[in-house]
């Protein structure tokens, strides 16, 4: 296994979980969106409020997992940034989902960078690519 540009633990709790107790396939995507990605380009010093500030966000326009395995309540879940290519304007983020050394699911998620005030595409803010570029080449070597 490559190792992961960006790992963050997720305890599974009740809400996570369907009427057969064990994780509902949505949250695997809502945890690799709404929890991998802030905190790893917090962990890179990437501050979204700037962004937002100039009207500039990141939407998803592609959603792409494979579930693997299960999990069930109060079990941990790692979520691993596995990869990154950076396009003008859009950005993929693949990853890979895993409790202990299983593999539960994985995927990617593109993002593509607009301006929402008036909901058309931007490059990707050259800051935010540095940093990314950077902190890839810092793990690969």
């Amino acid at each position: 296994m490559r190792k992961a540009l960006f790992s963050v633990p997720v305890k599974i709790r009740y809400y996570d979980t369907d009427l057969s107790r064990a994780v509902y396939f949505t949250n695997y995507i809502k945890w690799f969106d709404s929890i991998a990605l802030p905190d790893f380009t917090e962990t890179l010093g990437i501050d979204w409020r700037t962004f937002l500030e100039e009207n500039v966000d990141a939407v998803v326009a592609h959603a792409a997992f494979d579930y693997k395995a299960q999990c069930f309540l109060d079990e941990v879940v790692d979520i691993n940034i596995t990869d990154i290519d950076l396009g003008r304007s859009s950005m993929t983020i693949y990853g890979a989902l895993y409790k202990d050394e299983t593999l539960i699911a994985e995927g990617k998620l593109v993002y593509v960078f607009i301006d929402f005030s008036t909901r058309k595409t931007l490059p990707i803010p050259e800051p935010f690519k540095g940093k990314i570029i950077s902190h890839i080449k810092k793990v690969r070597s």
